[in-house]
């Protein structure tokens, strides 16, 4: 029987209060910034439910209106605090954990040294994704929407015009890798936004003054950014770091447990492919038995691969008895150009509805990875971004009973989560356990993840480099050339990559601790049932279930 817990004791003094402070914390975000809020890209904004009307609208992003906004994140900050003492109920005080990270995180965002000060690419992305929903077909367009088409124009032509007055100076990876962002949102207003516009009958005066104003004011911005000196730090600082980790994500142990967990899993790792390397080949690495193994079949295009495969998994997994069945869907398609510079090969994009009226987006690249890559990979890929992965996870999340739980994300929990829906292919017979193939890219997939995550460490506590971030990853088997720009996305996004590793060994630590008492099945439903909680919190929940 499945588990899902049920509102908050309406005994309980504190929960009205905390539920209006929520609704009032996620209802201004969605209306002042619903493009931040729609979109996995911006990770320390909530997953908040924008309603229709705000898809027209582009977030203001001045310095006024940021700092107005967080003077508003900081009160609602210390009416929190305040009410944390009056708090009973175990399910309210989850909900209050989650609601101070959202919080914090969006402090933190909206603060002096917030992307918004100091990101170009904050910008570019903003300004391209306030789109998404239009381009996709959310909202059907009629045209009467030629108004609403100017004027989100118009705000993005704001925007390019507001973002170089605020940014004052670049760091390393940002000035390498501006050129190529720069360029692709160019020809996402130069070329593909005009064409998909006429392409609707939308050619009208009013809307070629504008794409000629959002042209000019963005390649402004790009002069003025590649002006700017080179001096700001890419390196968050062991406190820096610390504060991602604990304020936002949950994390209770400091960066020195995290790096021997990172250790712990590398070691893991290298044994487990050398073991199933030399099963195969005892005379070559493991990687050259992986190389010399033939590649799975299959004579479509890469897309048509993955559909067949996340076809694959939803019948599985519909029928597992160790999970709840994957609802809403997943639609397969080319990444657009406007992520090809910001997504690896193969990424998700969450549904920005209901999961029964808009689906989840799986994005592949197939020219960013050889084809082998992409054949051998694809059962991983296609579950951890999808089913049992990203997109089961937030279309669970949506169906929870609190208000936080539903619209609060932790790259922790988030990616932990899917690296361990990876484990469950091969644990849960999805795969043939005995193919040594499936075993060494498996296990290939979290060793790679383990040592991301420990330049990850390195880079942000200064002990390492950008170059030595790229000799690490190049030990790593990454094709020739992937190093660089990895190391470069690592510096610009402070402790994403250990969520991978630091998740995953929190779930498989708990599922060794408590599922075989649980079963496998309740133990996934109490671990779900919470929402994305701290893992000191998850296991709460499981002991009390444990008794």
């Amino acid at each position: 029987m499945s588990f899902r817990p049920g509102p908050q004791d309406p005994a309980e003094p504190a929960l009205p209060v905390l539920t209006g402070l929520a609704g009032d914390f996620f209802g201004y975000l969605a209306r002042e910034f619903p493009t931040l809020c729609r979109h996995d890209e911006f990770m320390f904004f909530p997953r908040a439910a924008v309603p229709p009307v705000y898809w027209w609208q582009a977030p203001r992003l001045e310095a006024a209106a940021i700092q107005a906004a967080a003077h508003r994140v900081t009160a609602w900050q210390t009416r929190l605090t305040g009410l944390l003492p009056q708090i009973k109920d175990p399910a309210t005080a989850g909900e209050a954990v989650l609601l101070r990270h959202s919080l914090a995180s969006v402090s933190r965002e909206l603060g002096p040294d917030g992307p918004w000060a100091r990101d170009p690419f904050f910008y570019l992305k903003v300004a391209a994704l306030a789109w998404a929903p239009i381009l996709a077909g959310a909202p059907r367009l009629e045209p009467r929407d030629a108004e609403k088409l100017g004027e989100l124009l118009a705000q993005v032509a704001r925007m390019f015009q507001w973002a170089p007055e605020q940014i004052q100076a670049l760091n390393l990876p940002t000035q390498v890798l501006s050129g190529g962002a720069f360029a692709d949102t160019r020809r996402f207003f130069d070329e593909v936004l005009p064409g998909f516009l006429e392409a609707r009958g939308f050619t009208g005066k009013t809307l070629r003054r504008g794409l000629s104003e959002v042209s000019q004011k963005l390649l402004r911005f790009w002069e003025k950014v590649a002006a700017l000196p080179v001096i700001a730090p890419y390196r968050r600082g062991e406190e820096g770091l610390l504060e991602i980790l604990t304020q936002s994500w949950g994390w209770d142990r400091d960066l020195d447990a995290a790096g021997e967990i990172l250790a712990t899993e590398i070691a893991i790792c290298q044994a487990a492919l050398a073991d199933a390397g030399a099963g195969i080949n005892p005379h070559v690495t493991w990687a050259e038995a992986l190389e010399g193994l033939p590649l799975p079949a299959h004579r479509g295009d890469l897309l048509s691969l993955y559909r067949r495969e996340i076809k694959r998994l939803w019948a599985f997994w519909s029928h597992s008895p160790v999970l709840e069945p994957p609802q809403g869907r997943v639609e397969v398609a080319a990444t657009p150009l406007y992520l090809r510079s910001l997504r690896s090969s193969a990424s998700y994009a969450a549904a920005w509805g209901p999961p029964h009226q808009t689906p989840g987006y799986f994005y592949v690249s197939p020219d960013m990875e050889d084809r082998a890559h992409h054949l051998r990979h694809c059962p991983f890929l296609s579950a951890h971004e999808t089913v049992p992965g990203h997109h089961f996870l937030d279309t669970l999340r949506l169906s929870l009973p609190g208000v936080v739980a539903r619209q609060y994300e932790s790259p922790l929990y988030y990616e932990g989560w899917a690296c361990y829906a990876e484990t469950l292919l091969l644990s849960e017979g999805y795969l043939v356990h005995e193919n040594p193939g499936d075993l060494l890219v498996g296990w290939q997939r979290r060793l790679w993840r383990a040592l991301r995550g420990r330049v990850d460490l390195e880079l942000h506590r200064g002990r390492w480099d950008l170059e030595e971030g790229c000799r690490r990853l190049d030990r790593a088997g990454y094709p020739e050339g992937a190093s660089r720009p990895q190391v470069l996305q690592l510096a610009l996004n402070p402790g994403y990559q250990l969520c991978y590793t630091l998740g995953l060994r929190e779930i498989l630590r708990l599922r060794e601790e408590y599922a075989p008492s649980l079963g496998l099945a309740r133990f996934h439903d109490v671990l779900l049932g919470g929402g994305q909680l701290p893992f000191p919190w998850v296991e709460k929940r499981l002991k009390a279930q444990n008794v």
